[in-house]
């Protein structure tokens, strides 16, 4: 089986690049400028390669759509919790837990580090697909992920600022971005969803096999009924003299016993009228001065199954 390129290792496959470009960045300033030149280098990657979206289907776009979707509350999630509780998870046992957070409720640190992050990141996937479709929202999405959660790992790493030390300006808290730790982030992201493109197309297998080992419908298990029927009818043709009295009476009885077969199926054998013009095919003849059918219609609960046909006079 061929295997399919994955999300991750296209990614992977021109990171020094991105790097680069990453690299003359600084937090929180260029927050908005870290999330486009990721959106950018995706699309472009993507759009130069080409491999990775033609092995999708088309429900499988539909699940990229749902990755984008997961990403984003993803965002909200991370977002707000590192806001106001980022060291929550220290050990209950630490007395100064409820001083350290309130510290950084009442400081801001959270959003005041990283505000672009927080608030850009929904904005940076909207506009994404507003220029480049849905691939561009999708890529906004991982883009703003990623910053979110390396926004939230590193206030993990920073001391707590104690209430009784003055707080520096927003705008002076300023970071270089570790290119190494963020382009892992958006690594592991990427991994992410090609998990939840593969554990759909694990799913679609699991069903086709399941229906490809199902025995089929056949005419032999299915419409025993019928197929008795056409026994007996060409049984008794072959069976007997044309010039038989009976002959052509006992051949209409077993064609009539043949259509009254077809009931077990719901199926009805209808000739045609004035009033069901509709269920009959009409082809113009030389042949005919009326309407003649030349086969009826057959129908199910009023559905057409099979139209019937009829000559009618040319025009």
């Amino acid at each position: 089986m061929e295997t399919k390129l994955s999300l991750k290792a296209l990614f992977e496959s021109n990171q020094e690049k991105l790097a680069e470009k990453l690299s003359q960045f600084v937090l929180p300033k260029d927050a908005v400028n870290v999330q486009n030149t990721v959106q950018q280098y995706l699309n472009e990657l993507f759009d130069g390669d080409g491999e990775f979206r033609q092995n999708l289907t088309q429900s499988e776009d539909y699940i990229l759509q749902a990755a984008m979707s997961l990403l984003n509350a993803q965002q909200a999630m991370v977002s707000e919790f590192s806001t106001t509780s980022s060291i929550s998870s220290t050990t209950a046992q630490d007395s100064k837990v409820n001083e350290k957070v309130n510290t950084v409720q009442n400081t801001g640190l959270g959003k005041e580090l990283f505000p672009h992050t927080i608030g850009a990141t929904a904005i940076g996937g909207a506009v994404g697909g507003l220029v480049l479709g849905t691939w561009g929202a999708f890529f906004g999405s991982i883009a703003g992920t990623a910053l979110v959660l390396y926004y939230a790992t590193t206030q993990q790493d920073k001391p707590v600022q104690k209430a009784t030390q003055t707080v520096k300006p927003a705008e002076k808290q300023t970071q270089k971005l570790d290119v190494k730790k963020f382009i892992s982030i958006i690594s592991n992201i990427c991994e992410s969803v090609d998990s939840l493109i593969a554990t759909f197309r694990s799913q679609i297998n699991r069903v086709v096999d399941k229906y490809e080992s199902q025995p089929k419908p056949t005419l032999e298990n299915n419409f025993v009924a019928v197929l008795e029927g056409l026994q007996s009818l060409v049984g008794y043709k072959r069976t007997h003299d044309a010039t038989e009295d009976k002959y052509i009476p006992k051949l209409q009885q077993r064609i009539e016993d043949l259509v009254e077969l077809l009931d077990n199926y719901d199926l009805e054998v209808v000739d045609y009228n004035e009033n069901n013009k509709s269920l009959f095919e009409q082809t113009e003849s030389d042949n005919v001065k009326e309407p003649k059918m030349v086969y009826p219609a057959i129908v199910k609960k009023d559905e057409i199954v099979r139209m019937g046909k009829m000559f009618v006079p040319v025009k």
